[in-house]
């Protein structure tokens, strides 16, 4: 096995050195600040932000359009699919943006659990159970798969601020862990076992952000600038992120090159996958089981995991059910996949959803624990969604035996344990 991917499965993160090339630092680090500057004159919150962030593509032109081929690099789509165990031509961006220090001290981070979510300068897993499912079903996906997505941290400047706890992508939390994060400010000081990761100019961590991770310090001591990229493989499992790229974002790029070739073939993945979710929920209309298990293989092929792919459906049934009634978006000023919710929903009638949303709601519902709380180490707000454990007795088959209409009972109260 590859030694990167060997280490990020092991581990959940790889550090590499001189990610950004020696002699394309000072160029790209001039073109970051050109990003910097255009988000911060255009936001009137920049300068009360805790953790500003710079959107790479919404903010590069002609001059700095480096910046956004740094995307493509051999150092970062190639190494994403050398730890992905994909080809390249299998393997898009969907995220791109610059975390940077504030220009003043903030205040520490409310506790986890707001009704508005979670500051991520918390100790956390980038998991919602309300949007994503419980924990322990990505673990088994991914422990038998491997994981679909990457998360990367590139320093322009020295940072020290990221904490990892290694090997936590692989397990839930321990009680050592969960104690820790439960008492007094144990959000934000380090966690037993975690680490800083210590990055060089130009040195990055590519890492998978189930891991349990922090950023321990932002104020305007220190400048920091760290490019933020998320890279996802498709035909291998189905991943909980989308693409937040925003719409059009291969027009950055001038027409015919080969930059634009590849960031046009980053839609159509995604847009491929886009008509093969509304095939299967098509399908679960339907009732046609055949249709629905060719749209599932598809999303997922392995049939070991599943049962995740399944979950997400349901949560991605859930948002199109919150779109009844809502017009379709011409996809200014959206990202792509707030574009494809709203185009999705918009090739359904009011009736049609709400006939897919009741396929679906049994399965939402024993998702949902009967007790609102927040569990730390997680995003979002407080919930009565299950955070680390799914239901006793659901299966894939079973959930797809209620989406199509032939319910077989298998799941009830109860959890089932993270396998060992």
């Amino acid at each position: 096995m590859n030694p990167k991917r060997a280490q990020l499965l092991s581990d959940g993160y790889v550090i590499l050195r001189q990610v950004v090339p020696p002699e394309q630092l000072d160029r790209l680090r001039s073109d970051i600040e050109t990003v910097v500057a255009r988000q911060r004159a255009g936001d009137p919150e920049w300068d009360r932000t805790p953790q500003p962030r710079a959107s790479i593509v919404d903010q590069v032109e002609a001059s700095t359009i480096g910046a956004f081929e740094f995307l493509l690099h051999p150092n970062t789509h190639g190494v994403s699919a050398e730890v992905l165990d994909s080809p390249t031509e299998a393997v898009a961006s969907n995220q791109a943006l610059v975390i940077c220090n504030p220009e003043f001290s903030p205040e520490a981070p409310p506790r986890p659990g707001q009704h508005w979510g979670t500051d991520p300068r918390n100790w956390h897993r980038d998991v919602r159970p309300d949007r994503d499912g419980p924990l322990s079903a990505h673990i088994e996906d991914q422990l038998a798969n491997g994981p679909a997505y990457v998360q990367w941290n590139i320093a322009l400047y020295e940072d020290h601020i990221l904490y990892v706890v290694p090997g936590s992508h692989r397990r839930l939390s321990t009680e050592i862990e969960s104690s820790h994060l439960q008492g007094e400010r144990g959000t934000t000081s380090p966690v037993p076992e975690s680490i800083p990761v210590e990055l060089g100019p130009g040195d990055g961590v590519v890492y998978n952000n189930l891991m349990l991770h922090w950023g321990s310090k932002y104020g305007p001591e220190k400048k920091r600038r760290t490019v933020h990229l998320g890279y996802r493989s498709f035909g291998h499992i189905f991943p909980r992120q989308q693409c937040n790229l925003p719409m059009g974002f291969w027009n950055r790029f001038a027409e015919g090159t080969p930059q634009r070739r590849v960031a046009e073939h980053w839609f159509a993945l995604f847009q491929s996958e886009f008509a093969t979710i509304e095939e299967t929920l098509r399908a679960a209309l339907s009732g046609n089981g055949e249709a629905f298990e060719a749209g599932l293989s598809r999303l997922h092929p392995p049939e070991k995991g599943r049962r995740t792919c399944l979950i997400l459906l349901a949560k991605q049934v859930l948002a199109l059910h919150g779109q009844r009634g809502l017009p379709s978006g011409n996809g200014s000023g959206q990202s792509v996949y707030d574009w494809q919710l709203q185009e999705l929903a918009s090739r359904f009638s009011d009736r049609e959803l709400e006939r897919l949303w009741r396929r679906f709601q049994p399965i939402d519902e024993a998702l949902r624990s009967g007790a609102t709380r927040h569990v730390s180490g997680f995003l979002g707000p407080t919930t009565d969604y299950e955070f680390e454990k799914v239901p006793a007795g659901m299966t894939a088959e079973g959930i797809c035996a209620e989406v199509l209409g032939q319910p077989q009972r298998l799941f009830h109260s109860g959890s089932t344990p993270l396998p060992a």
